[in-house]
């Protein structure tokens, strides 16, 4: 950005995003998401402490708009996830201790309990598709923030940075249709090339320039030179007028002193 201030606070910004996707990594793996997703939300907030810094500054429209989409997103969504792996942390626990409780299969344990089970995985899918599509319009924010202002963007780190997005809303969109079951490991899949792509826009903003050295030529300085005055040759003694040889300090007539 045009301020080197300005700029490390959006490198910041690209970088808690960037953390964001890597724990995106674990978000699929069952138990480990509960102690997962808290962290994530956290270095979310983290994110958009970020982004409320750098338009303390620029007091840009889209950028507040991001701001507030991406946190009621990500609150909707960290609410739907934990919901979606309760129901799937209840299911397996169904299976896992439920030939233990009952090996005859006498009582129906799992009947009662499936029905709960099903609608708490609907209830978090559902909440998690309103998340993904109120997400969309914050990546829409944020790039038309970026449109708007490429002088403010280093060529470097634009172009990285305008591609990452949009991997980040098309998976949000692909989120979104989730009923559909298959778009949501697409959804992830492009979450995750977009986050990580965020890590060339890191790395090259943290590049410094190199400095060319100004140069000036110098010329030198002559020293003026002093002509040597004119010595007048006296011909004639100016006493007695009589002709006198060239060089000669005393008249030869009347012997009075020529040069002094």
């Amino acid at each position: 950005m045009s301020s080197s201030n300005l700029e490390m606070k959006w490198i910041n910004f690209v970088k808690s995003l960037r953390s964001v996707g890597v724990l995106l990594i674990f978000v699929m793996i069952p138990y480990l998401a509960f102690v997962i997703i808290p962290i994530q939300f956290i270095l979310t907030l983290v994110a958009l402490r970020d982004i409320n810094n750098i338009n303390r500054e620029l007091n840009n429209p889209f950028l507040n708009n991001f701001r507030s989409k991406y946190l009621t997103a990500s609150i909707v969504k960290f609410i739907g996830s934990i919901i979606v792996h309760v129901g799937g942390a209840m299911i397996a626990f169904v299976l896992a201790i439920g030939p233990i409780i009952d090996p005859f299969d006498l009582i129906p344990f799992p009947g009662w309990i499936l029905p709960p089970t099903i609608t708490l995985l609907v209830i978090g899918f559902v909440i998690m598709i309103i998340g993904s599509s109120v997400e969309v319009g914050a990546w829409d924010n944020l790039k038309l923030f970026i449109q708007q202002n490429k002088d403010m963007f280093p060529e470097r780190i634009l172009k990285d940075t305008i591609t990452s997005v949009e991997n980040l809303r098309s998976g949000a969109l692909l989120w979104a249709l989730g009923f559909l079951i298959i778009p949501i490991l697409i959804g992830w899949i492009f979450q995750l090339v977009g986050y990580f792509g965020l890590s060339n826009v890191a790395k090259w903003g943290m590049k410094i320039e190199p400095i060319t050295p100004v140069t000036q030529d110098f010329q030198p300085i002559s020293t003026p030179t002093q002509d040597p005055q004119t010595i007048d040759v006296i011909k004639f003694c100016p006493m007695c007028g009589a002709s006198v040889a060239e060089g000669a300090r005393y008249c030869g007539e009347c012997g009075v002193q020529l040069v002094g």
